[in-house]
C-alpha cells in the first residue's frame, strides 16, 4: 500500500456507506466486510495528483463499516486559497486487492464524455444545498400514472430534437411541453447513474454498452455525460426532477442491481434517491434483489416499486394509504402482441390480461420495450435484423410475435403502409384502454424505427436515437396516441383501482363488466376465435363528487375477414353512438378546440351540400322524392359521425377494433 504523505483520522459515527459533510469536515464510510484494515486516499481531481493517503484500522470500523471523519482544516492547505476543497477533491479506497472506486460515490469523476473514459475515475463529493423550493413527491396513484420510458441520451440527441442540450437532463426539461401536449404523467429512465459503458469485463472490445445495464455501476452516482455542465450532474439531475414535478410529471429510475448486491447496500442506494434527488420510484430486477423487503421499507413507503412479481410468500399488504407495488413484466406484452397477430387461443387470455386489476399491488403494461421491437417494427418485420450489433445476428429475442403485415422491413406498397398503421392504431387503444398503468415506449407516438433491429443494446447512433422528425410526418399517429390518452383520464371506467367483480353488486342491472362475442352474453373462447367484446358500465365509475362516467363497449376483431358484431342493450334510457374506429382512423373529439374544428368542417360540409342540393333541385324539381332519397346515404353518414343512434349490429373490418359509447337517448 501506498504510504506516501500519511495522515491521521478520527473515527467517524456514520453507520451506513457514503459520505457525510458537517460544519467541520466529512465523513467517508465504506462497507468492507472481508477487510481489517484499507487506505482511503484523497486526489487533486483537476491534476489527478494524490494529497494524502489515511490508513483505516479495526479502530475506525462500526460493524463491518470502515468510517473516518477528516476536517477541513486538514485539506486546505493542498488547495489554492480561492479552491473549494469538497469541489476539487477526489477519494478512492484501497485494499491488498489495489485501489477501487467507492461503491457509494456520489459523484464520479472521469466519465465526463459518454463511452469515453480520461484518466484514472475517482470518486467525488456532493455538497452544494439545493434549493428544492416548495417540491414535494406527487404520489399518483398507479390507476391515474401513464409511464413513458426513455433513454436519456437518445431521447435528444439527434439533431431532429432541436433542443439546445442534446442527449442530456437538460434537454429532457426541453421537451416538458412535448410531454404535456402528448399527456404523459411519469417517466421511467432507463439506467442515468454511473455506468461503464466498456464492455472489456465480459470480454467484448469492438462495442460498448450503450443502454447501460452494465457489470460496473456506481449506483449512487448520477450519470455525468448525460449533463450539459459536467461539473454537476447533481445539480443538473435536481432541476430536471424539480421542472418536471412542476408540471405534474413524476421521475422514476431503471436500477439494475448487479447479482450479489447486499440488500442493505440496494436499500440505502434507493433512499439516497429517493431523500436528495425526490425520485419517485424505481423499476428493479427481482433476479438480483428481495424486491419485497424494498418494498416493504417504512422510508419507501410513499415510492413506486416495479418488478416482475412479488418474491415472497405473503402478499403485498392491502388497503394502504399509498399502494407503492406493481408488476410490470412481460405476460400482458406477449399476449397482446398474439391478439394482434391473429394467433389462434388468444381470445381468453387477452380478456383477462386486458381487464385483469390486483387488489394488493397495481399492474404496469406495455406491449413494447426497450428489449425487442418498437412499436412501428412490430408490424414491419416477421424476423429480427441485428446484424449491426456485430454478433451475426445471434442476439437478441428470437421470438418478437411480430408480423410484417405483408412485407418484410420498409416497402412504397400503400396496402402494406396502410395495415401497418392500422395495426399502430389498435395497439395503441388497447394499450390505452386497458385496466392498470399504461406504459409508452418513447418514440412510439410517432412510429420510431429501429430498422428491425430488436436488441440495440451498442447503438449509440441513429438507429438508437429518437428521429423528431418523424413527428410532423406521422403527426397522424401522435394524434391518434395524444386523443386516447386524454379519453383515459377523462372516463374513469379505463382506469379503475380495484379488480372488477364480474356482477351487478349495485343493483343498477349491469354488471360492471362483461364478455361477449359476435352475439350479446356469449364470449367465444374456441382455439379459432379471434374476436371479442367487452362491455364497462360507468355506473361503477365515479365522475367528480356527484356523477357517473358513460358505459362502453369495446369490439375486437383479429381475424383477416371482417365480423358481424350485434351490439348488448344499452343502459337502460340509452343508446349506443360509434366512438372510435381503428379502421377509419376515427375517435370521437372530446376536447373543445378539437370540438370546434369539427363543427368548422361540418359547417362547411353541409354549406357544400347545400348549394349542391340546391343546383341539382332547381334541374329536377318534379323529382323531390327522388332527391330525397339520393341525398340519404350523405344523410345517414352525417348523422354517424355526429353521434347520433345506430344499429344494434354492425360490421367490424378485419383486424380492427371499435368502441361505442352511451349516451342518453
Amino acid at each position: 500500500m501506498n504510504s506516501k504523505k500519511e495522515g491521521t483520522v478520527t473515527k467517524g459515527s456514520a453507520d451506513k456507506p457514503g459520505l457525510m459533510l458537517s460544519k467541520e469536515g466529512i465523513t467517508f464510510s465504506v462497507f468492507l466486510p472481508a477487510e481489517k484494515e484499507c487506505r482511503l486516499n484523497l486526489y487533486h481531481k483537476a491534476s489527478g495528483r494524490q494529497l494524502i493517503s489515511f490508513r483505516l484500522t479495526e479502530e475506525v470500523k462500526n460493524g463491518n463499516i470502515f468510517s473516518a471523519f477528516i476536517k477541513y482544516k486538514q485539506l486546505k492547505k493542498y488547495f489554492e486559497e480561492q479552491e473549494d476543497p469538497v469541489k476539487s477533491l477526489g477519494y478512492l479506497y484501497e485494499t491488498r486487492q489495489g485501489e477501487f472506486l467507492d461503491p457509494g460515490a456520489a459523484l464520479v469523476y472521469g466519465r465526463e464524455e459518454f463511452a469515453k473514459r480520461e484518466g484514472r475515475l475517482l470518486g467525488g463529493i456532493s455538497g452544494k444545498e439545493y434549493d428544492w423550493e416548495e417540491d414535494r413527491p406527487i404520489q399518483s396513484p398507479f390507476s391515474d400514472t401513464l409511464v413513458y420510458k426513455l433513454h436519456v441520451r437518445g431521447f435528444t440527441m439527434d439533431a431532429s430534437s432541436k433542443v439546445q442540450c442534446p442527449g442530456t437532463f437538460l434537454g429532457i426539461t426541453e421537451k416538458i411541453p412535448y410531454l404535456k401536449e402528448l399527456g404523459v404523467n411519469c417517466l421511467l429512465l432507463m439506467p442515468a447513474y454511473e455506468f461503464d459503458e466498456s464492455m472489456k469485463e465480459e470480454g467484448i472490445t469492438d462495442r460498448i454498452n450503450y443502454w447501460g445495464y452494465s457489470l460496473l455501476n456506481s449506483f449512487f452516482a448520477p450519470k455525468a455525460a448525460y449533463a450539459y455542465l459536467k461539473d454537476e450532474p447533481d445539480t443538473e439531475f435536481k432541476d430536471m426532477v424539480k421542472l418536471l414535478h412542476q408540471n405534474g410529471m413524476e421521475v422514476m429510475m431503471e436500477m439494475n442491481f448487479t447479482a450479489g448486491t447486499n440488500t442493505v447496500f440496494a436499500m440505502e442506494c434507493l433512499r439516497h434517491w429517493v431523500r436528495d434527488y425526490h425520485v419517485d420510484g424505481f423499476k428493479l430486477s427481482n433476479e438480483t434483489v428481495p424486491v419485497s423487503v424494498l418494498a416493504s421499507d417504512p422510508v419507501l413507503g410513499s415510492t413506486k416499486i416495479l418488478s416482475e412479481g412479488w418474491d415472497y410468500k405473503t402478499p403485498p399488504e392491502k388497503k394502504k394509504v399509498f399502494q407503492n407495488y406493481a408488476e410490470c413484466n412481460n405476460n400482458y406484452s406477449n399476449t397482446c402482441k398474439r391478439f394482434l397477430r391473429g394467433d389462434e387461443e388468444q381470445v381468453k387470455e387477452f380478456a383477462r390480461q386486458f381487464t385483469c386489476l390486483c387488489e394488493e399491488s397495481g399492474s404496469v403494461k406495455y406491449i413494447t420495450n426497450h428489449d425487442g421491437f418498437t412499436l412501428i417494427d412490430l408490424f414491419s418485420y416477421d424476423k429480427k435484423h441485428n446484424e449491426a450489433n456485430g454478433e451475426n445476428n445471434r442476439d437478441g429475442q428470437e421470438y418478437n410475435f411480430s408480423w410484417n403485415c405483408g412485407k418484410e422491413g420498409r416497402t412504397g406498397k400503400s396496402s402494406v403502409l396502410e395495415m401497418r398503421k392500422r395495426q399502430v392504431r389498435n395497439a395503441f387503444a388497447i394499450l390505452l384502454l386497458s385496466q392498470g398503468t399504461p406504459l409508452i415506449l418513447s418514440g412510439d407516438e410517432f412510429l420510431n424505427s429501429q430498422e428491425g433491429n430488436n436488441n440495440p443494446y451498442c447503438q449509440d447512433n441513429k438507429l438508437s436515437w429518437l428521429n423528431w422528425d418523424n413527428l410532423i410526418k406521422e403527426e397522424e399517429t401522435f394524434h391518434w396516441a395524444k386523443t386516447l390518452i386524454h379519453i383515459r383520464k377523462e372516463h374513469p371506467v379505463f382506469r379503475r383501482s380495484e379488480p372488477f367483480h364480474y356482477m351487478d353488486y349495485i343493483y343498477c342491472g349491469m354488471p360492471d363488466i362483461s364478455f361477449h362475442g359476435t352475439n350479446p352474453w356469449y364470449a367465444e373462447y374456441d382455439h379459432y376465435s379471434r374476436q371479442l367484446g367487452v362491455m364497462l358500465c360507468g355506473a361503477y365509475a365515479r365522475k367528480g363528487h356527484t356523477g357517473f362516467d358513460d358505459s362502453f363497449y369495446l369490439a375486437f376483431n383479429f381475424h383477416w375477414e371482417s365480423r358481424e358484431f350485434h351490439l348488448p342493450d344499452a343502459p337502460s334510457g340509452e343508446a349506443w353512438k360509434l366512438f372510435l374506429s381503428t379502421s377509419e382512423g376515427y375517435i370521437e373529439a372530446e376536447d373543445e378546440k378539437e370540438m370546434v374544428e369539427r363543427e368548422k368542417e361540418a359547417k362547411e360540409k353541409e354549406a357544400k351540400e347545400k348549394e349542391a342540393k340546391e343546383k341539382e333541385s332547381k334541374k329536377i324539381e318534379t323529382k323531390k322524392i327522388e332527391v330525397k332519397n339520393a341525398a340519404m346515404p350523405e344523410i345517414k353518414e352525417a348523422e354517424e359521425k355526429v353521434g347520433k343512434e345506430i344499429e344494434k349490429s354492425f360490421t367490424l373490418s378485419a383486424r380492427s377494433v371499435r368502441v361505442y359509447k352511451s349516451c342518453k337517448v
